[in-house]
């Protein structure tokens, strides 16, 4: 018996490694770009996944210096531009994208890799760099929930999808933020291996893959929040200062904790008077000074409500905000 429990712990995968390594001339290659600025699990996530199927993985950077996290982690890299090697896939994450996304060295790095590679991944805010390439012109695509209209707005060429974990189009895949690029990898994985592949690989990490009826963040509820069309101006020194933001697709709740020389019923009355004068909103009689509501239709489809409710300040002078947001039809 202690034989063979042995024999089957050498044969059963451990929680490093899923495969046995196949013949270095034989594996994908995975370019990863690196930058300072760059989101930890962007990067990391997807490494793992490509990494646990058998593909080999390398990093890539302008200079092939280490870089500096978004979360301040230093990371090693492997490769220069003008050293790495031609790659089968090549992973863009996100991040502090904004100079990255205007150098002009890492857009024809990635320009040539991207010719030369089967698949081509960006993950979260990395939908910018990609972008930046021309690469997207014309082609659906997707971001970071919070990115969507600055990616609208700055490469009008791509149509932007906001209901999407990831989007294929050719060779290009766009996945959503954070770890959605875990997601999109398993795809890339299904893609130049076969779903069971990918699968084992899902089921060895522990992860919940299921790109059938995965999670969407842009269908929250909070995507489709309306504030006046009026702007909110407020005395210098006034901090909204977010707490806490959770719901679904029918519900949101946001609480903020705020700093402001605005007693809680002035802000909201201010607020209230932007509404009123916004014709796409209809605000609602209420009694209270401390709440204001109003309702819309969305241009994404559906009725909803926006609630803001505002509490007496504290000792430390702040008072707490909670928006609500309340999908009708």
């Amino acid at each position: 018996m202690k034989r063979i429990a042995w024999l089957l712990a050498a044969l059963l995968p451990t929680c490093a490694t899923l495969h046995a390594e196949p013949p270095e001339a034989n594996k994908m290659r995975v370019a990863i770009l690196m930058f300072d600025g760059v989101q930890v699990i962007d990067f990391a996530g997807p490494y793992e996944v490509f990494g646990q199927a058998g593909f080999a993985v390398h990093t890539v950077s302008r200079d092939g210096k280490a870089v500096t996290t978004a979360m301040n982690l230093r990371v090693n890299v492997d490769h220069a531009f003008d050293t790495a090697p031609v790659a089968d896939v090549v992973v863009v994450p996100g991040g502090g994208v904004d100079a990255v996304s205007k150098d002009a060295a890492t857009l024809a790095w990635l320009t040539k890799s991207a010719g030369a590679a089967r698949q081509v991944l960006s993950i979260c805010t990395g939908s910018d760099i990609l972008a930046a390439t021309g690469l997207l012109d014309g082609q659906p695509a997707t971001t970071f929930h919070k990115h969507f209209d600055h990616m609208q707005a700055t490469f009008p060429k791509v149509r932007v999808v906001r209901d999407r974990r990831w989007v294929e189009t050719g060779k290009l895949v766009t996945s959503a933020g954070l770890a959605s690029g875990i997601d999109a990898a398993l795809h890339v994985v299904a893609n130049l291996r076969d779903v069971k592949a990918a699968r084992s690989v899902a089921m060895h990490l522990e992860y919940d893959w299921s790109p059938e009826s995965g999670f969407v963040r842009g269908l929250m509820a909070d995507q489709f929040a309306r504030m006046p069309a009026q702007p909110l101006q407020f005395p210098d020194g006034t901090d909204f200062a977010q707490t806490s933001s959770t719901g679904n697709a029918k519900y949101w709740e946001t609480e903020y904790l705020v700093t402001s020389s605005l007693a809680p019923d002035a802000l909201l009355q201010h607020i209230g008077e932007r509404a009123r004068a916004d014709r796409d909103l209809e605000v609602l009689p209420l009694p209270d000074a401390l709440q204001l509501s109003w309702q819309y239709r969305s241009p994404r489809g559906g009725r909803w409500r926006t609630s803001l409710q505002a509490f007496e300040k504290r000792a430390d002078d702040r008072y707490r905000v909670v928006a609500r947001i309340m999908r009708l039809e």
